[in-house]
């Protein structure tokens, strides 16, 4: 059982929003003492009686165990992971517990200033394989062979920007009792928005909430007494009676609840209650054994369902459907108080690449019985996505050209370059004959006199989008304003031409309804960057500046034009806002306008644009 190095900070927030205000369900941990990484069951026997001593001593435990472990210790085969195993255990110094709004305080304090841009990938099951994936399991059931599967399937994404700033914006969209923030100490995070409890000890008693019944909020169906949804929920509560009677007292399981809705953002969700007096002799590896996975997230019975799951699923599953759950150190040689959730609505996030970009993966499934449909059964997996997919926003990368018949486009190998490097760094197909041949095409097709504006959009798979404009001439020098706020020199989104510009596309806006040409910012350091639709130089001392990319710029192809201009003599500085407002010249450019005199206009009252 290896233990893992740290390299990069752990954060471990477990965060129930649920709770009362004056209530400190929350869980922040805090003094990392060790990490014990789990391969196999073997690992986990190992880890659980490492960890078991460590509660003896008063330190504290975080269980992160994916659901492929699960498959392992039910002695079949699992998926080959892409990524290395999440499962471990982690063991803490302290916990600080929190209140609902103390635990918003303390997301807020973390990268404060931070943003987070989330793309579509697609999913790694289509529509049309999901339904070939029904029918496969109806056929299953009608051979006997199960009741009840829970047909999984991934939705891939990249995460631009911070996975705090994106977990606080999940969690806007829904009040779970079961979030989590982690942050690994190989650079990965997982971001959980589960409402489903697997299972939680205290004071003897042991419970389990399944969930299995769904439906949109405004939809008109009564889930309670819905006849598929009841079923689905009856199968499993069985199943959780028989797991949790193999560690508990004879006689005493019991379901005090059946069949609870309750409401978690725009979904409704359906549970019912399993309890029982947990037997005194029972061993953290026995209590696991006996229970986990949770059989809401497989189906019934849960070791041939598993079987199946195994051969129609796609991928695997990672710690989406294992158990993300805490530990508390109570009595030497007993379990403790515990809690673990059901990790669903979950995203696990890589560590980024040399550009900041993740790639995630988001698991979603349904519960398929002989009644199923398909269609539904999919419609349903995209309601339970939801609170996820609206946050993403279809990222395109794009170049703006000066363009006439005669001559085509103007500075056209500078600007594939640019494109191509953006393609490289964020993930996107490019292929530089296609475009050169569509620009062509539009190019032959514009009127024979005049300029005109060319965008170009590239797409994540390498599709192209072709737009045209008039471009008609600009009278100088053009007047230009400030920003009433900062960029930040860390996005990653500044150094390239992407459609995720609300910001800038607001400022230059802005700007031009005030009689100006654009809008001017300045990053965290009050340092000079760059304009919402131009690059900028000024002149100090004789000498022209502009400002670094490290400030946080857009390598603009009139920039780097104007950079390579001997007559210019043109270089890179720090310029800061007293520099600007004394320089003996300022220039604004884009390779549509070329360079431009500028003056600095007094500034109006300006609403902030956009955060982009």
């Amino acid at each position: 059982m290896p233990a893992l190095s740290t390299t990069s900070p752990v954060t471990i927030l477990l965060d129930d929003q649920t709770a009362p205000a004056n209530e400190r369900r929350s869980r922040l941990y805090l003094d990392l003492r060790e990490q014990l990484l789990i391969d196999s069951p073997t690992d986990l026997a190992a880890a659980l009686g490492r960890m078991q001593s460590a509660l003896d001593q008063g330190l504290h435990a975080v269980l992160l165990l994916d659901y492929e472990l699960g498959v392992a210790m039910q002695g079949l085969p699992a998926h080959t992971q892409a990524d290395k195993p999440t499962s471990q255990i982690l063991l803490f110094e302290s916990v600080k517990c929190l209140t609902a709004d103390e635990v918003d305080a303390w997301l807020q304090g973390q990268d404060e200033n931070s943003s987070a841009t989330l793309t579509g990938l697609g999913n790694n099951m289509t529509e049309t394989e999901f339904a070939a994936a029904v029918d496969r399991i109806r056929q299953h059931i009608a051979n006997g062979d199960t009741y009840q599967v829970n047909l999984c399937f991934a939705i891939h994404v990249a995460l631009y920007g911070s996975p705090v700033a994106l977990y606080r914006e999940l969690r806007q969209q829904q009040v779970v009792p079961y979030g989590a923030l982690i942050g690994l100490s190989d650079g990965r995070w997982i971001l959980s928005r589960s409402p489903e409890l697997f299972v939680r000890h205290h004071d003897g008693w042991i419970e389990s909430e399944p969930m299995k019944g769904t439906t949109a909020v405004d939809s008109s169906l009564d889930l309670a007494s819905d006849p598929k949804n009841r079923a689905e929920n009856v199968m499993i509560v069985d199943l959780l009676r028989n797991d949790l009677g193999r560690v508990a007292d004879r006689g005493s399981v019991t379901v005090p609840e059946r069949f609870i809705v309750k409401q978690y953002g725009n979904v409704l969700q359906m549970t019912s209650t399993v309890r029982a007096r947990l037997r005194t002799d029972v061993s953290w590896l026995e209590l696991l054994e006996a229970i986990f996975p949770c059989g809401s997230i497989t189906g019934a019975p849960k070791r041939s369902t598993m079987q199946i799951i195994n051969q129609i699923e796609p991928s695997a599953r990672g710690i989406y459907t294992g158990a993300i759950g805490w530990v508390a150190p109570e009595r030497p040689g007993t379990l403790g108080s515990f809690c673990l959730s059901v990790p669903i609505r979950t995203l696990t996030l890589s560590a980024p690449d040399h550009q900041g970009r993740r790639t995630g993966v988001f698991g979603v499934g349904a519960g398929i019985t002989w009644g199923s449909d398909s269609l539904s059964e999919w419609a349903e997996c995209a309601l339970k996505s939801s609170f996820l997919t609206r946050q993403t926003t279809p990222l395109t990368l794009f170049e703006t050209m000066r363009a006439n018949r005669a001559l085509g486009v103007a500075h056209l190998e500078r600007h594939l370059a640019r494109l191509q490097a953006s393609a490289k760094s964020l993930g996107f197909a490019f292929d530089a004959q296609a475009m050169k041949g569509a620009l062509q095409t539009t190019c032959d097709d514009l009127p024979t006199a005049g300029d005109y504006r060319i965008r170009l959009d590239l797409a994540s798979d390498g599709s192209l989008s072709i737009k045209t404009g008039r471009l008609d001439p600009l009278p100088t020098p053009v007047k230009v304003m400030l920003a009433p706020e900062p960029t930040h020199s860390n996005d990653i989104f500044l150094r390239h031409k992407t459609s995720n510009r609300a910001r800038y596309d607001d400022a230059w806006r802005q700007a031009e309804a005030h009689g100006a040409f654009d809008m001017l910012f300045f990053n965290e350091r009050d340092e000079l960057t760059e304009g919402g639709r131009s690059n900028v130089f000024i002149k100090i001392d004789g000498r022209w500046y502009t400002p670094p990319l490290a400030a946080g710029v857009l390598p603009g192809v009139m920039r780097s034009i104007l950079l390579a201009d001997p007559a210019l003599a043109a270089c890179e500085r720090i310029i800061t806002r007293g520099e600007l407002q004394r320089a003996e010249g300022v220039l604004v450019c884009n390779a549509l306008r070329g360079a431009l005199t500028a003056e600095l206009v007094e500034q109006p009252v300006l609403a902030s644009p956009n955060v982009r």
